[in-house]
């Protein structure tokens, strides 16, 4: 865990990209020596994403999503780690560029409709994302559209993301 595994399995509930869900930001702190800190002030997080291909580090008190903790960005936000307010990973979430599959089948970039093979998917209009019906499968989240996958059948997931405690949905 002292690496980051682009290729690595997603495993709801356990992790992704080399790290494990729940683990102490001490544990990893050793694969953050090369930091960069996102400056608010000399441009947006989404512009300072883009352009880093090492870590990039959002403190706790410039979160966008008003979520308390850091959250670092690897290799252009091809993996994001969120560490809540007492240092523990929270939410890995992966994007383009990251190669792991889950169930050894599912990758960002395919379609969310054969997500279903595993289990069924419902869209939370409040929190713009679509997880496991019926909590099939604890801590699991994808992007694709803002719709129903019965709306838009043929949207792409966009990202996966796994939770140490399941989404509310």
């Amino acid at each position: 865990m002292n690496i980051v595994n682009l290729n690595a399995d997603i495993i709801p509930g356990q992790g992704a990209a080399g790290f494990q869900l729940g683990v102490h930001l001490t544990q990893v702190r050793s694969i953050f020596e090369r930091v960069t800190r996102w400056d608010s002030k000399r441009q947006a997080l989404r512009d300072a994403v883009a352009q880093c291909d090492g870590w990039l580090m959002a403190p706790a008190t410039s979160s966008n999503d008003g979520r308390q903790g850091q959250s670092f960005y690897y290799r252009r936000g091809a993996v994001e780690l969120h560490f809540d307010e007492h240092g523990t990973l929270s939410t890995i979430a992966v994007f383009d560029g990251y190669a792991g599959a889950l169930f050894g089948k599912i990758h960002v970039g395919d379609e969310l409709a054969g997500v279903t093979e595993f289990c069924d998917v419902m869209f939370d209009e409040d929190e713009d994302m679509h997880y496991p019906r019926d909590s099939a499968i604890a801590g699991l989240g994808f992007g694709a559209e803002f719709e129903a996958l019965e709306k838009a059948p043929s949207q792409r997931i966009f990202a996966i993301y796994l939770f140490n405690r399941p989404a509310a949905t």
